[in-house]
């Protein structure tokens, strides 16, 4: 069996599901079976995730002020 956990910002559906079936073929072709292999996307919200103490949104804005 194989899990893969990943942290994504947030996506609409159809994205989410082209993530997970790429995610899954890429374990196939290393030999994990199909039916055994797991994906758990976790959303963070972007006021929630900070890169050099700035949040994403925080960064959007400033990007769109610039």
């Amino acid at each position: 069996m194989a899990i893969i956990r990943a942290e994504i910002g947030k996506r609409d559906q159809e994205t989410k599901e082209a993530i997970i079936a790429e995610l899954t073929d890429v374990l196939v072709k290393y030999g994990s079976p199909r039916e055994n292999t797991h994906v758990l996307l976790y959303e963070v919200s972007y006021d929630n995730w900070a890169k050099g103490g700035v949040t994403y949104n925080n960064r959007k804005r400033a990007q769109e002020t610039s």
